[in-house]
């Protein structure tokens, strides 16, 4: 009923599709009783469940490479994007959602059910990427389906809303997980089996949806399926587009900055630190996710009236003060500066969210979109695999050869998104002179 209300607060009287009128509901419930489900995988929360489960209990270094695994899972996920596109083509779009979703939720029973030992680190952390991956199949498909039962201007806000919610509630899964972890480290088996029934109940009720001239759709894309790109010939747009290729040139040293800081910190709070396993979560993943809500207006609004590299060149300065926060906060082991410090890290999340999902249509033309977006997906994938491994590898590093400098390894980071955020002042700028010249 309240997000029936919510389409006619938007569109008025204007006639919708019944298909939207009726399933835009369903889509709320289902999409946030999924996000009970995934807030068990989000990255910092997978990160300390790993840590602090077999800590003690397996090599150091094998402990760290674990949790830079799960922690840069949802990024590395993304690369998996193209195959589920490729794989989904012709097929029931519903159907094939409702079993990726379903694969994702029991992934967490997996995660639940692995012993500490070496065998259950491969299975634990081979658990959090495969969900990760499912729901990136998930996000993928998802888009199908919207583009055919919704007009384009309620996309928008759906996307919104559901970022909104979701957060929330992945938000809050962290802290009930923190607080029974402190409580009971093995709290974790019990309750990512509870998560999983809820994230269950979601997939089967979206699995109710219709798709809007379904047929038409599975026939247009058996047609067009052996036309399909490919991810290695996409990756030519870099070469045809030079100012694109500046700009993933800098994403990609700036988001290397980004993906190598949450690893590192985990381990430190965890071994240096000494917090509790609710303070960890807190950290790396409740207050990021509770604040980003709050912030993701402000941050579209700033977005919506310039080029993505202009609203880089000012948005990327709030991760530069984050990471700064948070590695005097490690450094100096004073814990108010770290909570500010995460509290300003999901105020720049949440711009750098809306700046990834959105930036390559300031670059491609209509036709070749998705091509553009491939690309940015590709990459983004690939350092989601190397950076948080980098950070982890130059923590353990540090501690075999500076262990009292070791919590210094956060600056790297930092510098990283220096020197994206430096990048782009400077394309921000010569765009502008560009510009100034061609009028």
């Amino acid at each position: 009923m309240f997000a029936s209300k919510q389409l006619k607060q938007i569109y008025g009287r204007r006639r919708l599709p019944f298909i939207a009128r009726a399933h835009y509901p369903r889509e709320i419930r289902s999409w946030a009783l999924l996000a009970f489900a995934l807030g068990a995988v989000e990255g910092g929360v997978a990160g300390v469940i790993v840590q602090n489960a077999f800590a003690g209990e397996v090599s150091g270094f094998w402990l760290s490479v674990a949790v830079a695994l799960v922690t840069g899972a949802p990024q590395l996920a993304n690369i998996f994007s193209f195959l589920w596109a490729w794989g989904s083509q012709g097929k029931d779009k519903i159907r094939f959602l409702l079993l990726v979703q379903a694969a994702c939720v029991l992934c967490l029973l997996v995660i639940a059910a692995s012993p500490i030992n070496a065998m259950g680190l491969v299975m634990m952390t081979m658990g959090v990427i495969a969900a990760r991956v499912c729901w990136s199949g998930v996000t993928t498909i998802r888009s199908t389906v919207w583009r055919a039962n919704y007009p384009r201007e309620l996309l928008a806000y759906m996307t919104g809303r559901l970022v909104t919610f979701a957060s929330l509630i992945m938000g809050s899964v962290g802290i009930v997980l923190g607080l029974a972890m402190d409580q009971n480290e093995n709290a974790f088996r019990y309750i990512l089996p509870g998560l999983a029934l809820i994230g269950m109940v979601g997939a089967l009720n979206y699995g109710r949806l219709r798709v809007r001239r379904h047929r038409k759709l599975l026939r247009d894309e058996l047609a067009a399926r052996e036309k399909m790109m490919n991810p290695f010939s996409s990756l030519g747009i870099l070469k045809e587009d030079g100012r694109f290729r500046h700009y993933m040139g800098l994403m990609m040293v700036f988001g290397s900055g980004n993906l190598m800081l949450k690893a590192p910190l985990i381990v430190i709070l965890a071994e240096q630190l000494q917090y509790s396993q609710f303070q960890q979560m807190m950290v790396t993943g409740s207050i990021p996710l509770l604040v980003m809500p709050f912030c993701v207006p402000l941050w579209a609004r700033m977005l919506d009236s310039r080029h993505v590299v202009h609203y880089r060149a000012r948005q990327s300065w709030g991760f530069v003060i984050a990471f700064t926060v948070l590695a005097l906060a490690a450094i100096t082991a004073w814990m108010p500066l770290m909570w500010i410090g995460s509290a300003l890290y999901g105020a720049a999340m949440a711009g750098g969210i809306l700046g990834w999902n959105v930036g390559h249509h300031d670059f491609a033309p209509v036709s070749k979109a998705s091509q553009y977006m491939g690309v940015h997906v590709s990459l983004t994938g690939i350092r989601g695999l190397i950076a948080p491994l980098l950070g982890v590898g130059l923590y353990q590093l540090a501690v075999h050869f500076a262990p009292d400098y070791s919590r210094w390894v956060l600056i790297l980071p930092l510098i990283l998104v220096t020197l994206g955020a430096l990048g782009f002042v400077h394309m921000s700028r010569s765009m502008r002179r560009e510009a100034a010249r061609q009028a």
